[in-house]
């Protein structure tokens, strides 16, 4: 009998944002007969959680931190090498921008035969700081180097990898996102109804409800959803607003939900484990980044039949089409989000257009079984 193939997936928080996702569906959907499964992680959460639940084996580097540090960064960089070393791996995939660095360099330096690693959009173009920037770049070329396959999500990423970054066209591999779509997947009309009752309190059918998905951290821009929201809060009755995730800016979003006088309808509910049935009860989604490799909140939005209105970047007008099955923004525009979302919230007809296209986009091109045909085709060292 074959022995078993044994893949490391290298994150860095224990969160379940888009990122984490990524790696649990691909870690869910290969086969424990043929691969052996491990995750490295900083620390303990909902991800190793989620993780050990399907038969993955964590381990975790608690030194591994987001902000640079170089003392921590080396200490990383070493605790990661000693442990491919010492579990001598046939495949490290790596995900997210300074870990996937130090794992792709860490995995080099243990001779691991195959290193993956997936672009989750490109940091350094948007950072306005010269010096950082220069050793991002700088880092990420020489990862590049030490990459056996690079996936890249969308067509801007894999333009960077190549022209700015250097790596060859036989290295990468640009492979969308995909969803699970029956998880993913529009309510039935009661069904819906009873969510948005249990999981809102709304029971009026014409109450709009938009909603946020992910951390509310700088990558995200919530405040730019908040400042929307607080917009249309004050200019139309029937709608409510609701931010499904957590992070650095918490304390300070509280305090402008507060300052505005609409906390009754605009409101944080935290990291949630219920996000499928939560997207089914909302009529339209917002996603606000200021960088993107192609987000899962859209996608997840989608396929479940919410129309969404992204910030014009790539990654995200990648996925939604203007007028065609959502709305697009300019980046950290409130006021333009705030007009685009009043035009919806006044046009059940038009959201009911851009919610069926979604979904049909969705399954036609971004369904988590073909993605994982692809997935598995890289790990043979099938192109």
């Amino acid at each position: 009998m074959t022995s078993r193939k044994k893949i490391v997936h290298l994150q860095l928080l224990p969160l379940m944002s888009g990122v984490q996702k990524v790696s649990l569906d691909e870690l869910s959907h290969l086969d424990p007969a043929r691969y052996e499964r491990i995750a490295v992680c900083k620390c303990e959460g909902e991800f190793t959680e989620q993780l050990r639940q399907i038969g993955v084996r964590v381990h975790l580097v608690p030194e591994l931190e987001r902000a640079i540090s170089p003392k921590r960064d080396v200490q990383a960089y070493v605790a990661l090498r000693d442990f491919f070393r010492a579990e001598r791996p046939d495949i490290v995939h790596t995900h997210s921008s300074k870990t996937g660095i130090l794992g792709r360099l860490a995995a080099k330096a243990a001779g691991v035969p195959t290193i993956v690693h997936t672009v989750h959009g490109y940091a350094f173009p948007a950072e306005s700081r010269p010096a950082i920037k220069a050793i991002f770049k700088f880092l990420e070329r020489r990862a590049g180097k030490a990459t056996d396959r690079m996936i890249v999500l969308n067509d801007t990423d894999a333009a960077i990898a190549r022209d700015l970054l250097g790596v060859p066209d036989a290295r990468l591999a640009l492979l969308p996102n995909g969803v699970d779509v029956d998880t993913y997947a529009p309510a039935a009309p009661e069904s819906r109804r009873a969510l948005r009752r249990s999981a809102f309190g709304i029971d009026s059918d014409d109450h709009v409800l938009v909603g946020m998905v992910g951390r509310l951290w700088l990558q995200k821009n919530p405040q730019c959803f908040v400042r929307a929201a607080i917009r249309v809060a004050a200019q139309r009755g029937k709608v409510s607003f609701f931010m499904i995730g957590d992070g650095e800016y918490r304390a300070e979003l509280d305090a402008a939900i507060l300052a505005s006088g609409h906390a009754d309808r605009i409101r944080i509910l935290g990291w949630r484990s219920d996000v499928p049935a939560l997207l089914k009860a909302l009529d339209l989604m917002v996603l606000p980044s200021r960088w993107e490799g192609m987000p899962l909140a859209i996608l997840e939005a989608m396929s479940s039949g919410v129309p969404v209105l992204a910030s014009d970047i790539p990654g995200n007008h990648h996925l939604v089409q203007d007028g065609s099955d959502g709305r697009l923004f300019p980046l950290d525009d409130d006021q333009a989000l705030a007009s685009a979302l009043i035009d919806l919230v006044d046009d059940h007809a038009l959201r009911s257009r851009f919610s069926a296209q979604a979904r049909a986009k969705v399954l036609r091109h971004y369904r988590l079984s073909d993605r994982m045909d692809r997935i598995t085709a890289i790990y043979e060292g099938r192109r």
